[in-house]
């Protein structure tokens, strides 16, 4: 038989009852905190990953930029030695043209006044001499050589230095010193100089 309680209607039931908005407000921030520094964490390292990459793109340009200073430096340099050598090379075609034309017109003075009697076996021209060397039929014309050579201008002095006789030839060895180009500006100042005043000296008159 089951006892009845007449008294349960009055007895208040107390059920265990959680506020659910007491859970998801907890939960909301700390996701929130979590996300912040989730974001602030990520931007740290963005920012320092950046830092490295801009640190290293420079140091990458830098070197690339100092090989290009150093291949243009190298390049100034050959260019620069490069004309250099050019300008040596045209003083020293221009040296070697005008002692050419010196050379040709040394020869043609010399030739020029050669004795039908004289003959040249070989002349050499140095910068400041010339020696031939020949053989004539008698000394006479030897003699004759040396006197006309006198008349060129470019020759300082003139002297035969060695003859001797063999089978019926006299062979000879004639140096011509050369004058220095000072010597040649020196004496045609001074001959301007005369000239200057011989005119003078006309005018008075």
């Amino acid at each position: 038989m089951k006892d009845l309680n007449y008294f349960e209607p009055y007895i208040e039931k107390k059920d265990f009852h959680i506020d659910k908005q007491f859970l998801i407000y907890p939960a909301i921030i700390l996701l929130s905190i979590f996300t912040i520094f989730y974001t602030i964490y990520n931007q740290v390292k963005i920012k320092k990953n950046s830092q490295d990459i801009t640190k290293l793109r420079l140091i990458v340009e830098d070197e690339r930029i100092n090989k290009k200073l150093d291949e243009i430096k190298d390049r100034e340099i050959e260019v620069v030695n490069f004309k250099e050598s050019l300008d040596k090379i045209k003083l020293l075609d221009a040296s070697i043209e005008k002692e050419s034309i010196i050379d040709n017109y040394l020869l043609d003075a010399i030739t020029s006044r050669m004795p039908e009697d004289v003959f040249f076996t070989s002349i050499s021209i140095y910068t400041d001499s010339i020696e031939i060397i020949g053989n004539s039929k008698d000394r006479w014309s030897i003699a004759q050589l040396g006197k006309t050579l006198e008349s060129i201008d470019d020759f300082k002095e003139i002297f035969i230095s060695n003859i001797s006789s063999e089978e019926g030839y006299y062979n000879f060895i004639l140096n011509i010193n050369l004058k220095d180009v000072s010597e040649d500006e020196g004496d045609t100042n001074n001959e301007e100089v005369e000239h200057e005043e011989d005119d003078e000296a006309i005018d008075e008159e």
